[in-house]
């Protein structure tokens, strides 16, 4: 296998740092704010009130910012990473399935991304009470329901192919 050079080695550590980052991110978000509603609808659980759900918002605040930029820093970094990579795709299926997973995925994250970036809007603001956050989270959930359990799933094979990387051709080096 060639060695890639310094930049391409730089991206793919960039793109594979932020991913982590992005990864845990999300699956907490997920979490907190799945918790705030009832099993089969979405209506708040009792104990959450007008009174805690700005401090409950201010709370998941965090998670927004840093699924948002962190998802952003790795398509980029990603995307560079391909752009300066000694390797082929035709001689490495892993790296081919990585790509289609990241990119498949991304128009469907991006509806949520533009979900996010109100949030993010209505955060900087300071408008923790605002009904419009609620409204917004319900609609990030509602929107593509099943799509975050497919992506999750999704992501999860990526440190297979990372690791073993299977569907590897070996080329003989004709130098």
């Amino acid at each position: 296998m060639k060695k890639n050079n310094k930049l391409s080695s730089l991206f793919g550590y960039i793109a594979l740092t932020s991913g982590s980052i992005w990864f845990g991110a999300y699956i907490s978000r997920l979490l907190t704010t799945y918790q705030m509603f009832e099993e089969t609808e979405f209506a708040l659980k009792n104990y959450i009130t007008n009174v805690n759900i700005s401090a409950i918002f201010q709370t998941t605040f965090p998670l927004v910012n840093l699924t948002f930029f962190s998802y952003l820093v790795m398509i980029i970094s990603f995307t560079f990473f391909l752009i300066f990579t000694k390797m082929k795709m035709k001689e490495n299926g892993w790296l081919l399935i990585v790509s289609l997973i990241i990119y498949l995925t991304l128009p469907f994250e991006s509806l949520l991304l533009i979900i996010d970036y109100q949030l993010i809007i209505l955060f900087l603001n300071e408008q923790f009470t605002s009904e419009k956050i609620l409204t917004l989270t319900i609609d990030r959930m509602t929107n593509l329901n099943s799509f975050p359990i497919i992506l999750i799933l999704s992501y999860l094979a990526i440190p297979f192919f990372l690791v073993f990387r299977p569907l590897t051709q070996n080329i003989k080096d004709e130098n």
